[in-house]
């Protein structure tokens, strides 16, 4: 018997051996390193190799290499082709195909071939981390977690593996898990710098801006001339708001001659909340002019408009930046939020779209989503929104915020307060003081609801939800004379989107100056063709005083387009077309009136004011800011 399976063993290995030859597509062989000294004279060597025997795969690979090496990827794909045709079952053959493929940018082709590589050797860990990499160019970063984490399960200490988790990590959000790939790393190898520097980025990007600040005095003890440091570093400082110590490292940097546009950016908007805006915006301009298609310094100048309340101006930057860039979320998620700050519902529910299609994962991007949930009534799909996004953040500001505003909808405003004053010893941001105060208000707690009103308008004085929550707070304490003179200022600024012209009206029709009031809408109509509250409340005023075909005339256009007054506005043109004896039309208007599935009363569309349908209180500026400063 043990002859019989000495016999069999030797069978099988001069089998194996006939079946391999010189190439175990199982087994790394020793390849020739490359270089820029010797890969010309390599690549001749592999063409005459091939000369001699056209079916010579090895060489037909090694001259793949070659090529990938010069960046000639056509070519070498058409090497290695021949290669792969030769030996289909070869781990390495198509594993380097993968690569070339990848090189060439068709990432899903390039992670098909590795796929196969791996049917055929499940154990090559360099598999692995390519296909992550591939998975993370088409954005699917949990793809990417799986591949490497498999590496790693097969390698405790791949350190290339912990690398690129930690960096894929990072786009996830997944800041906890990325630190947790990266001090393995270090554990393995305590002086890798790469390492380092991501460890001190995840800090900054996680807000935990002392151990940042630690480790980045620690690591540039080591080299007072790292740049990559001193660079993460001056973007710690601004988010510090410590713009003494930020200047001073752009002058680092500029003398090292290291100056980047992006700290060039964060320069100009160090100017900007300086004062300086005039150099700030030349700071831009001239980045602009070097580089047209810098969307980082489009993205600066978008700010700043914001800053000075040109909305319109930050938006048109933004789209300039998205026909330069058109995959990228965030331009997406910026031109929904710019859109639904001027109430262009429509086009920004395209945008966010947009967004979550190419990025659903960001937070801010849910957090929008959510929003837009809660202003349509989907009070359940919010509740749902809300706890997924508790397993990710639970003491997220915003998310805290969103759940605020989702308890005032619901009329539990005790549970509301509640929650935002727990918020708010944390941490006292705008947004939740602006919520707060906001309560307050429906609690009719008027005169704390104005105190808080009052610091927020110190603090940011443009800031249009505020000016409005404000002279609403100061109608209800019989303080009109204030409140006209406060809206009034926001006539000729952007920033209310007409809904001055309504507040101002309504104060005017209130006094009994109807004519006024009249004018005013007007005006704001002819700024704002499509701002429905201003037709709604220039109808109302119409009926009023009698004025049937001034009346007929707006009403008719309003109801070309889609609006939330719908039922509102064919109403009263009902009554116009009753009032001019038009039987006809009257009975048209009555049975498209009636034949609507829900239709609101004027009591009910009125008790809806414009200022309980934001989005959010957060100022803009702070979503363009997070854009270029938080980007790793």
């Amino acid at each position: 018997m043990r002859r019989k399976f000495l016999q069999n063993w030797l069978i099988h290995f001069s089998l194996l051996i006939a079946i391999v030859g010189c190439t175990n597509p199982n087994l790394p062989l020793l390849r020739q390193p490359l270089n820029l000294a010797n890969v010309h004279s390599f690549v001749e060597q592999q063409e005459e190799r091939l000369g001699e025997d056209k079916n010579n795969l090895d060489a037909a690979f090694e001259l793949a290499r070659g090529r990938l090496f010069l960046g000639e990827n056509e070519r070498a794909e058409g090497a290695l082709r021949v290669a792969v045709q030769g030996s289909p079952l070869n781990a390495e053959y198509l594993e380097l195909l993968g690569k070339v493929l990848y090189a060439s940018e068709r990432y899903a082709d390039a992670i098909k071939e590795w796929n196969a590589a791996l049917q055929v050797d499940p154990d090559r860990l360099s598999i692995y981390l390519n296909l992550g990499l591939g998975y993370e160019q088409i954005r699917e970063y949990g793809k990417a977690v799986v591949s490497l984490d498999q590496a790693l399960q097969r390698d405790v200490n791949y350190v290339e593996a912990y690398f690129h988790m930690a960096r894929i990590q990072i786009k996830r959000q997944n800041y906890e898990s990325s630190l947790e790939a990266v001090e393995n790393l270090l554990v393995l190898e305590p002086s890798n710098k790469d390492a380092q520097l991501l460890r001190l980025r995840i800090f900054v990007a996680q807000g935990n801006y002392y151990p940042a600040s630690v480790l980045a005095t620690e690591l540039l003890a080591q080299d007072p001339q790292w740049v990559e440091v001193l660079r993460e570093q001056l973007r710690l400082f601004y988010l510090q708001q410590r713009p003494d110590d930020a200047l001073e490292r752009i002058k680092e940097l500029a003398r090292l001659g290291k100056l980047e546009p992006e700290d060039q950016l964060i320069y100009a908007l160090l100017l900007s909340n300086q004062g300086s805006q005039a150099t700030a915006n030349q700071v831009l301009e001239d980045l602009l002019r070097r580089d047209p298609t810098n969307v980082e310094a489009l993205l600066g100048r978008a700010q700043l408009s914001l800053q000075v309340g040109e909305y319109q101006l930050a938006l048109e930057l933004v789209e300039n930046a998205l026909e330069i860039q058109n995959q990228r979320a965030d331009l997406y998620y910026l031109r929904a939020s710019l859109l639904f700050q001027r109430r262009d519902y429509l086009r920004g529910d395209i945008a966010l779209a947009r967004a979550l299609e190419l990025d659903d994962r960001p937070l801010p991007y849910q957090l929008l989503n959510a929003r837009r949930k809660l202003m349509r009534g989907e009070l359940q799909q919010v509740e749902q929104i809300i706890e997924k996004l508790k397993q990710q953040d639970a003491t997220n500001i915003y998310l805290l915020t969103l759940q605020a505003d989702l308890l005032v909808t619901q009329g539990r405003y005790d549970q509301a307060e509640a929650l935002l004053r727990q918020a708010l010893v944390v941490r006292a941001t705008f947004s939740l003081r602006f919520s707060l105060a906001r309560v307050l208000y429906l609690q009719r707690q008027y005169s704390r609801a104005l105190s808080y009103t009052e610091d927020l308008l110190k603090d940011f004085p443009i800031h249009w939800e505020s000016v409005y929550l404000q002279a609403m707070t100061l109608l209800k304490l019989d303080q009109t004379d204030q409140a006209l003179k406060l809206s009034e200022d926001f006539l000729v600024r952007e920033e209310s989107q007409g809904l001055a012209h309504r507040l101002v009206a309504d104060i005017k029709r209130y006094r009994g100056q109807e004519q006024a009031a009249q004018e005013i809408l007007v005006r704001g109509l002819e700024r704002y063709p499509r701002q429905f509250y201003l037709i709604e409340a220039l109808s109302a005023s119409y009926l009023v005083t009698r004025q049937y075909k001034e009346a007929k005339v707006i009403l008719e256009n309003a109801l070309k387009a889609d609006s939330p007054f719908q039922s509102v506005f064919l109403d009263r043109l009902a009554t116009v077309y009753r009032q001019l004896n038009d039987q006809v039309a009257y009975q048209r208007t009555l049975r498209q009136f009636q034949q609507l599935n829900d239709p609101i009363s004027i009591q009910q569309s009125l008790s809806v004011p414009p200022l309980f349908q934001l989005l959010s209180p957060e100022p803009l500026e702070s979503l363009i800011n997070t854009s270029f400063v938080q980007r790793n």
